[in-house]
């Protein structure tokens, strides 16, 4: 337990000697002196978990940070719809001046395929269950938030569906992320969810594991009308419909056009299991991205770790 404690004191805070870590044990509650610390390290070097650098002081290991990770995996459930709330919270998104940063995907690209990846965003620019019709493009060595795009690398930015959150929650409606999963498409219309992965059984993005599992064919959509796109899946009080539902209603007139449906708690559609409270149905924002991957361009992508001002998006 102690050794744990301190694998996450390191983590947390970088390299610290054994009193440093006693101080900080003791803000967590443990009481402990330093000269316990340092048998606890030295067991942790044993077992490489932990090293000294050339300060002295102890620091992680990249078998350290593994081990962490594997153990905290549990203690993690639910970790990204922390971050979707974190992000509602940052973003200043102005639905009525289209203006102040809003959550942003991106996807780092080689150079090599930008002409290719823009002819395929073009093709998909127009589908209507596509959130926007509108990117950010950045070039190598520029910087997104303190992350610089990688050499021989451009960025392709998209909005994140995390701005329908940002949305309701400024007109004061809180939304609850509850599922991401696969919508199937006929005649460029939504049919019935097909697969389901809950917000708070994992540890990453759920849309994007359906991504690189290559679950999607939202290509195949925007060409022919028929297809597997992403959605992400909120709740919200009932009795906030009428205000969620005006609201939307002038994303969608400013060009802001992903929402599905919006649901009843007696609604009985798209296959979702039965709550006491409304449901928002909005295609994912990682749905500009998949035809990329459906066409063997395999990007880094990041979801809902960048803000980028709205009014710095353009039109395909």
């Amino acid at each position: 337990m102690v050794e744990d404690e301190i694998l996450r004191v390191l983590e947390e805070t970088g390299a610290l000697s054994s009193k440093e870590i006693e101080l900080e044990l003791r803000k967590r509650g443990y009481n402990i002196r330093a000269r316990t610390v340092r048998y606890h390290l030295k067991k942790l070097e044993e077992r490489g978990l932990v090293r000294k650098n050339s300060n002295g002081k102890s620091e992680l290991t990249e078998r350290g940070e593994m081990e962490l990770k594997r153990r905290s995996a549990f203690e993690r459930l639910g970790e990204f719809s922390e971050r979707i709330e974190y992000n509602v919270y940052l973003s200043n998104f102005n639905l009525y001046t289209l203006s102040g940063l809003v959550p942003t995907n991106f996807a780092f690209v080689d150079k090599s395929f930008f002409d290719k990846v823009m002819e395929i965003v073009e093709e998909c620019a127009s589908f209507p269950l596509l959130i926007s019709d509108r990117i950010f493009i950045s070039d190598e060595g520029e910087s997104l938030g303190g992350y610089y795009v990688p050499e021989n690398s451009f960025a392709l930015g998209v909005i994140s569906n995390t701005i329908y959150d940002v949305i309701l929650k400024t007109a004061g409606v809180n939304t609850n992320p509850e599922f991401a999963g696969l919508m199937s498409v006929e005649n460029k219309e939504a049919r019935g969810l097909t697969e389901l992965i809950s917000y708070f059984g994992t540890t990453l993005s759920p849309g994007l594991l359906l991504l690189r599992a290559g679950l999607t064919s939202v290509y195949s959509a925007c060409k022919s009308g028929r297809g597997e796109i992403i959605v992400a899946i909120r709740s919200f009080s009932r009795y906030a419909m009428d205000i969620a539902r005006r609201e939307l209603e002038i994303a969608e007139s400013k060009g802001l056009r992903g929402v599905i449906k919006i649901l009843h708690p007696a609604d009985r559609i798209f296959g979702l299991p039965t709550a006491n409270r409304a449901r928002l149905v909005v295609s994912a924002g990682l749905n500009m991205m998949a035809p990329l991957f459906e066409n063997g361009i395999i990007p880094e992508v990041r979801v809902n770790e960048f803000f980028v001002d709205y009014r710095d998006f353009r039109k395909i």
